[in-house]
């Protein structure tokens, strides 16, 4: 195994103070590949969602090393006809698209006032997955929050890992 097997993580000293947990279980995730790094491609993808009537939890987009875009969301498979549907929708966008859908997983944020203030916070929260086993699937942030998509499977671990390392009211 690559991670770490360190138990006493010897760094964190201090707790520090985090606004809450939000969980947001039985979801989907979709990775879709190779979309061309060319304005609207992005924006495409995620209508043919909308038009299907799923609603997207959770976007993190990036190029790759090939110069393609890669979009990955999170959503609620409550409509499995629709779901497929809009998959061979997107897939229809364009010859190279590929997409993974990974079922059974939970999006898991952190928030609280001004993370962008505060040193370190992101890496806490990914090394104590890390530490414990736990790999993070996509990762995104904003000014007030930090948010991992995480196998069901780990959740409660999940949230022990965080609890022992973040002070949660």
């Amino acid at each position: 195994m690559f991670y770490s097997t360190v138990t006493n993580w010897s760094r964190v000293v201090k707790k520090e103070s985090i606004g809450g947990i939000i969980v947001d279980e039985d979801l989907t995730f979709i990775r879709i590949f190779n979309l061309p790094d060319e304005p609207d491609w992005a924006g495409s993808a995620l209508e043919e969602f909308c038009f299907y009537g799923q609603t997207v939890n959770f976007i993190a987009e990036g190029i790759d090393s090939s110069g393609s875009a890669n979009l990955s969301i999170t959503l609620s498979n409550s409509d499995p006809n629709a779901f497929k549907k809009a998959i061979a929708a997107i897939k229809g966008l364009h010859e190279s698209i590929s997409v993974q859908v990974v079922d059974d997983v939970c999006l898991v944020t952190i928030y609280g006032p001004h993370f962008k203030q505060r040193c370190g916070l992101a890496a806490t929260y990914f090394r104590s997955l890390g530490l414990r086993g736990i790999n993070i699937l996509a990762i995104s942030t904003s000014i007030s929050s930090i948010s991992a998509i995480i196998e069901k499977k780990h959740l409660d671990e999940t949230q022990n890992a965080l609890r022992d390392v973040f002070d949660i009211p």
